[in-house]
């Protein structure tokens, strides 16, 4: 893989606890899963799932992922996490090798899974909970970002 990288050790664990500590993360309560910093928009994405998968929506998705990945970079990587599982940072503005399936490593539609899509100064992304079904994106520029363009999601 050219631009899929997997994360070190240290910095995945740093990653993680950076979840964990400020995001306050919980994937085992029946409380609360997660805090999100503010600002922040939640999309729920439930009714891409009812009417069985969508080819249109998925690529659709991951294409408005791409470009907003970029606008959110700051030229630098993006981080790629996937809980209980390899994580990654990538180039936004590399092209991205898929895997034997035709997707992302870590997609950004989630299917059971808990993702994560950070900058590389920890302050703009997009949690994909595959359990609730929603899309939230978090920070500043990321909420103006999905003010002005508005995605279909």
């Amino acid at each position: 893989m050219i631009n899929w990288k997997v994360l070190e050790k240290n910095e995945y664990t740093q990653l993680w606890n950076l979840i964990y500590n400020d995001f306050i993360f919980s994937p085992y309560s029946s409380k609360k899963l997660i805090e999100l910093p503010y600002p922040h928009i939640i999309y729920n994405i439930s009714s891409h799932y009812d009417e069985g998968y969508s080819e249109i929506f998925y690529k659709n998705l991951h294409k408005y992922a791409v470009n907003y990945f970029k606008k959110i970079s700051n030229g630098g990587r993006i981080y790629a996490l996937n809980w209980q599982h390899d994580c990654y940072s990538f180039d936004p503005y590399l092209p991205f090798e898929k895997d034997e399936f035709d997707e992302w490593l870590i997609p950004v539609f989630p299917n059971g899974d808990y993702l994560f899509f950070i900058n590389n100064d920890l302050q703009e992304g997009v949690f994909c909970d595959g359990i609730n079904l929603e899309l939230s994106f978090f920070g500043q520029q990321s909420v103006e970002i999905l003010e002005h363009e508005n995605p279909i999601l």
